[in-house]
């Protein structure tokens, strides 16, 4: 069994040595041998001096575009979790009082706010929200969560907003502290702890999971794979760095999107992770070249691993769950580029990935390798790298959705339904022949823009962007009618299923229209010529 960091490493080695990230030649120091994860390091190579310049260039030029957050902002954070903690032990004992537990017994159940996501991953910026987790007790459901803790929520004086979703398919509160947005996912535990026993630490041991429910599984593996990653790369401090670059990278190219079919948060940190772990000893520059070089030449048959995968019968009371595995699972099969959590169950972090998201990922990776290179070699700048991607100049043709609402609650879950199915649409469209998509994860605000676009009736609203291409290598010709109706009357069936459409009638709406360039609306315009001016 052939792993693809082996046939990777064969086919890098040389190049690895030499060239392409660190000086060339037999000068450069070799490390400490260590080995991380599933295979050996490609490279034990220290940086150079030259190396080490070019990564703290890197740093401030990533530092003046997208600062990280102060360490105010970190304090007020911190401040704000506290106050959450508080707020969930105080629930925690009036739910537990009221099943019939004495004051003193509710008291001692425990119950911990853990974060995960960038926030644990310590790669935080002014603008991020705060990924948590609240950890309950048995004794507390997940519809007591979603019903009588947000009624304490919304009463409490330093909140202003928040929305439950509870029927996501990773449950959600999203809510507002202090002006500190924060994701609130909720996971109960099945067998009380020991007295003393910290909730942190119980939910990193596999024998938590064992009759869990499945939502409490998603949930609580979410903190789990962040501890994981944090454990398994040989340089926290040289991953972070590189992370953050990546992550602003894919940001400004318009990549950064699990819901859309791109790669989210948590899959940018495990493609990172493993770069890290094949050399240990890279500085952030060279890591950020390698990560280019490493996926635009990754044979995506094969998953990108940080470690072994464990099997549910090797781990007690758990071979119900459910495991990434091709060979039995015909709908892991079918995944394009497989991405795979560290934490048991493993899981693939990129089920979302469209053949047409693949090929965008792809030709980025090809050119963030190519730009890279000539930072090198000093013929471009680190900001040349994440030039924001030119998405409305770059294509002619455009598919436009606007999501309106009339209060922030519809707009939050109905803006936050369509695009969860925008992917529905975007593969019927990819199925035409001759054209080429491309979606923009990027959601408009329609009251920026001059005034004409804001409308009195509905005062918020966000626009969406697909772009649509024709080639002839794809199968277009001149003369050809292309009919987008099926494709868009199948989308629109999908978005009414909505189950609070109901609830909500005539507060929400969507619009979809067929936009030629010179015809764009100003919200979008101004939002690209915003960024490009910042450049």
């Amino acid at each position: 069994h052939t792993h693809p960091d082996s046939i990777l490493a064969d086919s890098c080695d040389a190049a690895a040595m030499s060239g392409g990230g660190s000086s060339p030649g037999g000068g450069a120091r070799q490390g400490t041998p260590v080995r991380y994860g599933i295979s050996p390091a490609i490279s034990l190579q220290e940086p150079t001096e030259q190396d080490l310049i070019l990564s703290r260039k890197m740093k401030e030029e990533l530092e003046a575009e997208f600062p990280k957050e102060t360490a105010e902002g970190l304090k007020r954070r911190e401040a704000v979790l506290q106050e959450l903690e508080q707020i969930v032990t105080e629930w925690i004992t009036e739910v537990g009082v009221a099943t019939g537990m004495s004051e003193e017994e509710a008291k001692r159940s425990s119950v911990k706010i853990v974060t995960l996501g960038s926030y644990r991953l310590g790669v935080v910026h002014p603008g991020s929200d705060i990924d948590t987790l609240c950890i309950g007790p048995p004794h507390v459901s997940r519809e007591a969560f979603f019903t009588t803790f947000v009624k304490k929520l919304e009463q409490h004086a330093s909140v202003t907003n928040c929305v439950p979703i509870p029927d996501a398919f990773t449950p959600i509160i999203k809510l507002k502290m202090r002006g500190v947005s924060i994701d609130l996912l909720f996971a109960r535990l099945v067998r009380p702890l020991a007295d003393g026993k910290d909730p942190e630490e119980a939910v990193k041991d596999d024998d938590v999971l064992r009759d869990m429910d499945e939502k409490s599984v998603r949930c609580v593996n979410g903190f789990r794979v962040a501890d994981q990653i944090l454990q398994l790369v040989p340089d926290k401090e040289a991953f972070r760095q590189t992370l953050r670059f990546v992550k602003f990278w894919a940001r400004r190219r318009g990549i950064y999107s699990n819901v859309l079919g791109f790669f989210g948060g948590i899959t940018w940190a495990l493609l990172v992770a493993r770069v890290c772990q094949l050399y240990p000893h890279y500085s952030p520059s060279q890591l950020v070249n390698r990560f280019f070089r490493v996926y635009d030449q990754w044979n995506w048959s094969k998953p990108v691993m940080l470690c072994e995968i464990v099997e549910p019968q090797n781990v007690p009371g758990m071979a119900g769950v459910k495991v990434w595995n091709p060979k039995t699972n015909p709908a892991d099969k079918q995944h394009l580029m497989p991405v795979i959590t560290p934490a048991f169950p493993a899981m693939n972090s990129t089920y979302n990935v469209t053949e047409t998201t693949k090929r965008i990922l792809l030709d980025e990776f090809r050119r963030g390798y190519e730009v890279v290179k000539n930072v090198e070699a000093s013929k471009a700048t680190w900001k040349d790298v994440h030039d924001p991607f030119p998405f409305f100049s770059h294509f002619r043709h455009f598919l436009c959705l606007e999501m309106l609402a009339k209060t922030d609650e519809v707009y939050v879950k109905f803006s936050g339904w369509v695009e969860s199915k925008l992917r529905i649409l975007t593969k019927s469209l990819e199925a035409i022949n001759g054209m080429i998509i491309h979606p923009n994860p990027e959601q408009y605000d329609l009251r920026n823009g001059d005034g004409r676009n804001g409308d009195a009736d509905w005062p918020l609203g966000c626009g969406m962007f697909i772009a649509i291409a024709f080639f002839g290598d794809q199968g277009a010709f001149v003369g050809q009618n292309v009919d987008l109706r099926p494709a868009l009357h199948q989308f629109v069936d999908v978005v009414n299923q909505w189950a609070e459409k109901d609830t909500y009638s005539s507060g929400f709406k969507l619009r979809l229209k067929n936009v030629k360039r010179p015809r764009l609306p100003e919200y979008a315009l101004q939002a690209e010529t915003k960024r490009s001016r910042k450049d």
